[in-house]
């Protein structure tokens, strides 16, 4: 076995900066100061994570948001395509998650309704769009993230996602499936109290 060299040789790095691709393009950077100015992240993290003054955050929302849920919903589909249901229920958990009932411009019910649309113009099966392809990350980024699932959220997306249906049905491993577990885990706490 041959012994590793004790010193690495490095290039010199180049003196001069190299020329820019586009030259007409000028970058302004600066400095910007973290969030809480007043304590830094290493600080928070010294201390446990707790608040200032040593409280710990008791109340520490546990339930499941909707965006969790749907991305939730694209892991145990997987590689289903986006269906006309799908959107539908997806639809109304956008509209659950927003409030009044507003779809979020390029969020993730939009997505969802042009992926669907692209599947039944989709000759091949490679060619479609999946329930991964549309929910795995996007949700918890483009939708709220603190209202949580209940009982009247999930009973919404599962009477959307049937009405949508040609069989007038929720797929048992769906949006809305995900989201009435996501309901039920939320409404354990309320039971033990």
């Amino acid at each position: 076995m041959d012994a590793r060299p004790s010193k690495i040789e490095c290039p010199e790095p180049p003196k001069q900066q190299p020329e820019p691709r586009n030259p007409g393009r000028v970058l302004a950077t600066e400095r910007v100061a973290p969030r809480d100015a007043t304590e830094s992240a290493r600080e928070q993290l010294a201390r446990g994570g707790s608040r200032p003054g040593g409280a710990v955050d008791e109340a520490y929302d546990t339930r499941v948001k909707i965006a969790e849920a749907l991305e939730g919903s694209a892991r145990a589909i997987g590689d289903k395509p986006v269906e006309p249901s799908d959107a539908a229920a997806i639809r109304a958990a956008e509209a659950s998650a927003v409030g009044g009932g507003a779809a979020v411009p390029g969020g993730v019910a939009e997505q969802a309704q042009d992926a669907a649309a692209a599947n039944a113009r989709a000759k091949r099966r490679e060619d479609k769009v999946t329930m991964t392809d549309v929910l795995k990350w996007e949700a918890t980024m483009k939708l709220p993230t603190g209202k949580a699932v209940t009982s009247e959220v999930a009973a919404a997306v599962a009477e959307a996602e049937a009405a949508n249906d040609p069989r007038g049905r929720t797929d048992p491993r769906g949006v809305s499936a995900a989201l009435d577990m996501a309901a039920k885990h939320n409404s354990e706490p309320e039971r033990a109290s």
